[in-house]
């Protein structure tokens, strides 16, 4: 069965490590060796690579042959799942083994280049004929004949030694990354249950205040409902659309704490929100909207976005005498929902941004993002989208700050 998760060998194992064995073992058998990855591309520096076969190699046509040959080689070792013994295509004897862990084929070992007794070496595979006579060249048959012989049984117990320990050290690195992407999931599961365990904290304890209130919502918004339409019987439009607008919010905070609103619903909140800042502050804030329609559907914890906005006005632009400008941006890329709240205010310092993006300001003074905004917001979203949810802020003193929420899009159901 082949793993799914894929490794390299040379992210696995300590390459100085195999360099070191594959030298020892070369110095102590008498054989050539080499490891390479699953692409046949060697990781480390060939040991004892013999005269011969370099001379081999010199001609095109023959270092062909000599790549073909192990190339073939190693598909026959993976297949048998052990080292396997052959002759290249000059004659000489050579093992290819594999390294495989959980399944998969990391890479492999190339090691000979020696001779055994004719008896031996005419009873192993030979894939292709020699591209060059030896006889022809007397060079070459020197180099050949100078070639050690050593006994079959060295050669096998050689090249399983060698298989056993690559294997070995290439099965604990891939168990020592394996352990780590495990510890590194619990991390984050972890700090996720906290999370959630701080949400259910906070909506309890809001639940609670909400319960403790001595006047009751429903009162208020009844009461200005009449208040509204009392002003329009009186002719006084502006005040009927402001009470009106003041009502209207006052029925969304009513709503189940954690209920779930679409996109369109939390931007009215915020409409009548901004209605009645810029009367009250007479205008001096320009409102900018730039909606994505596509994305007025998706769902979003109800009261979100809302509490940003009053922060970024509050915070950033009533305290700015000449006042400023808010925009807000909401676009849908695909499946995914980007809101940006910018302001041209007075913006933080980095050290207040940093505090801010670590979720650690307390601050009320220059900061928009006290406890009660970011915290509150990041915490309930992070809840509902869970790691699909990004955010960041970008700030600098006397210029601005601008927020930026990231949600997958999931369109509301209706009831």
């Amino acid at each position: 069965m082949i793993s799914k998760h894929p490794f390299h060998l040379q992210n696995v194992v300590d390459t100085r490590v195999l360099q070191e064995i594959q030298d020892r073992f070369s110095e102590a058998t008498g054989l050539a060796a080499i490891i390479v990855d699953y692409q046949g591309k060697p990781i480390v520096r060939y040991s004892n690579f013999s005269a011969f076969c370099a001379r081999v190699r010199q001609d095109p046509m023959s270092r062909s042959r000599c790549e073909q040959t192990d190339a073939h080689a190693g598909l026959e070792a993976v297949r048998r799942g052990r080292p396997f013994i052959y002759r290249c295509h000059m004659g000489l004897v050579d093992v290819s083994a594999p390294i495989v862990v959980n399944g998969q084929y990391l890479g492999g070992i190339m090691t000979g280049q020696v001779r055994m007794e004719k008896k031996d070496m005419d009873s192993l595979e030979q894939f292709m004929q020699p591209a060059i006579d030896i006889d022809q060249d007397p060079t070459l048959k020197r180099l050949y004949e100078s070639i050690a012989i050593i006994p079959r049984h060295k050669v096998e117990a050689s090249a399983q030694l060698l298989y056993v320990m690559a294997n070995y050290i290439a099965e604990k690195g891939v168990m020592t990354i394996i352990q780590e992407q495990l510890n590194e999931k619990n991390m984050r599961l972890m700090e996720e249950i906290k999370a959630r365990a701080e949400l259910e904290k906070a909506l309890k304890d809001a639940e609670l205040k909400a319960l403790q209130s001595q006047i009751n919502p429903h009162f208020l918004f009844n009461t200005l409902n009449a208040v509204s339409r009392l002003a329009l019987l009186e002719n006084a439009p502006k005040t009927q659309e402001i009470v009106f607008a003041l009502a209207e919010l006052l029925r969304g905070t009513v709503r189940k704490i954690g209920q779930v609103a679409t996109l369109r619903e939390e931007l009215t909140y915020i409409k009548h929100y901004l209605l009645i800042i810029q009367t009250r502050l007479r205008d001096t804030i320009q409102v900018e909207l730039n909606i994505d329609e596509d994305c007025l559907d998706g769902e979003i914890p109800l009261f979100t976005l809302q509490p940003l906005v009053e922060n970024a006005i509050v915070h950033g632009l009533e305290r700015k005498e000449e006042g400023g400008r808010l925009t807000i941006r909401i676009l849908r890329n695909e499946e995914t929902v980007r809101v940006e709240i910018e302001d041209n205010g007075l913006g933080m310092p980095p050290k207040v941004l940093e505090e801010v993006l670590q979720l650690e300001s307390k601050r009320s003074d220059r900061t928009h993002l006290t406890g009660l905004g970011m915290n509150s917001v990041y915490k309930r979203l992070q809840y509902h989208f869970g790691s699909e949810f990004h955010w960041n802020v970008e700030s600098r003193l006397d210029e601005g700050t601008k927020i930026i929420l990231v949600f997958p899009y999931r369109a509301k159901e209706m009831k």
